[in-house]
C-alpha cells in the first residue's frame, strides 16, 4: 500500500473514526472494520489513552459526556492486547489503519504494532514535545484544528518539520458535537492549503454527511467522520456519528463529487451534451411555407427549436438570399435550401 499522503494526491481518503465507538468490546470494534470496510471507506481509525494519564478524576463532564467523564473514558479503553488484532482486522479488509494517541504509556504500547499514519486530535494540537515523540509510529500524519489558532496549528507544522516529517494533512474541524452548520467552516479548507502549502482536508462532526460532500467540492483531500452500527448505543459518540448506511452514502456521494472536479477550458462539451445541444437550442425555421425563389426574411422566419437548421446568430447572413426549394411550414432552414 502507497503512504496515505501519496494516496491523497490520488483521491479524497475518506476514514471511518470508529474511535470510542467499540464501547469497549473486542467483538464489537471488529465487527466496525468490516462494517466500515463494506461501506467503502479507506481508513479506520481509534483512540488510544489510558485513562489514569489522561483525565483527572475531578474532570468535570462536558456537552456529550456523562457526569463522571474518568469513570466512562476508563471503560472505552482500547486493552493492549487488541491492537495487533485490530490492525490485523483492518489488513484484511484493504483499510489504513490509524489512531490518535493521548499519552506516552499507550504510544509506548502501539509502538509495538505501528500505524499507518498518525492521527494529531485537536485537543493534542499544543502538545509538542509528546507530537515529536510520535514519529516512532509513522512518518504520515494528520493534524486536525479544531480550537486552534493560527499560530498554534503553525507551531505543531514546524515542529514535524523540524524533525523531517514532511507529509502532513491537515483538517479543518470544529470541536464540537454535534457541530452546527454556522459554526463549521468550510472555506477553511481553502485557507489551510493556501497558507501552509499542505493538503488540507475536513474532520466532520456535524449531522449529516452534506458537508463532508460539501468539502469534496472545496478540494478536500481527506475527510474524516464518526462511525457507529447503532446510533443507539450508549456512549458520547454514537449520536454524532453516521451509521453503516450513511457512511456507504457519504462514500458515493464524494466518489461521485470528485469525479466531476476537472475542468475542460470550455474547449469541448460532453459527448452526452450533443443531443441536448441540439435539442435544447434554437434555429431558423419556416414561418409560413416559403415558396422557391421567394425572399426569405425576418417576416416569414421564426427562431425556435430544434437547432437542426441556422443557427440564430447567422440570422443577418440568411435574410434577404432566396430560397433555393420549396420550405414547408415549421421546417428548419439549412445552408442547403438556399442561394
Amino acid at each position: 500500500m502507497k503512504d496515505i499522503f501519496e494516496l491523497a494526491k490520488e483521491k479524497i481518503v475518506i476514514t471511518a473514526e470508529i474511535g470510542i465507538n467499540h464501547n469497549g468490546d473486542l467483538k464489537l470494534a471488529e465487527e466496525m472494520i468490516a462494517a466500515a470496510g463494506q461501506s467503502g471507506v479507506d481508513a479506520v481509525k481509534f483512540q488510544a489513552f489510558n485513562t489514569e494519564f489522561m483525565y483527572s478524576r475531578l474532570t468535570p463532564g462536558f456537552s456529550h459526556t456523562e457526569k463522571d467523564v474518568f469513570s466512562q473514558m476508563k471503560s472505552l479503553e482500547i486493552k493492549e492486547t487488541w491492537w495487533p488484532s485490530l490492525r490485523e482486522k483492518a489488513k484484511k479488509h484493504g483499510l489504513y489503519f490509524s489512531s490518535s494517541v493521548f499519552d506516552r504509556p499507550s504510544l509506548a504500547i502501539l509502538e509495538k504494532t505501528g500505524l499507518d499514519f498518525v492521527k494529531i486530535a485537536s485537543g493534542e494540537i499544543d502538545n509538542l514535545e509528546f507530537l515529536a515523540e510520535q514519529i516512532v509510529l509513522s512518518d504520515n500524519f494528520v493534524i486536525s484544528t479544531g480550537m486552534a489558532y493560527l499560530e498554534e496549528i503553525a507551531a505543531a507544522v514546524r515542529c514535524l518539520h523540524e524533525k523531517s516529517i514532511n507529509k502532513i494533512i491537515l483538517l479543518e474541524c470544529t470541536s464540537s458535537y454535534p457541530a452546527p452548520a454556522e459554526a463549521t467552516h468550510l472555506l477553511n479548507i481553502d485557507f489551510l492549503r493556501e497558507t501552509f502549502h499542505l493538503p488540507a482536508g475536513f474532520s466532520d462532526h456535524t449531522i449529516g454527511y452534506h458537508h463532508a460532500v460539501a468539502a469534496a467540492a472545496r478540494g478536500t483531500r481527506f475527510i474524516e467522520k464518526h462511525f457507529t452500527l447503532d446510533k443507539n448505543m450508549p456512549g458520547p459518540d454514537h449520536k454524532i456519528s453516521a451509521d453503516a448506511a450513511e457512511m456507504t452514502q457519504l462514500v458515493h456521494a464524494v466518489r461521485e463529487i470528485e469525479i466531476s472536479l476537472k475542468a475542460n477550458g470550455k474547449f469541448v462539451i460532453s459527448p452526452l451534451e450533443k443531443d441536448s445541444r441540439e435539442l435544447g437550442r434554437k434555429s431558423i425555421i419556416a414561418l409560413r411555407k416559403i415558396k422557391k425563389g421567394e425572399i426569405i426574411s425576418r417576416d416569414n422566419t421564426i427562431i425556435k427549436r430544434p437547432a437542426k437548421g441556422i443557427k440564430p446568430s447567422e440570422a443577418h447572413l440568411l435574410y434577404g438570399r432566396i430560397a433555393g426549394v420549396d420550405i414547408e411550414k415549421d421546417q428548419w432552414i439549412t445552408w442547403e435550401m438556399v442561394k
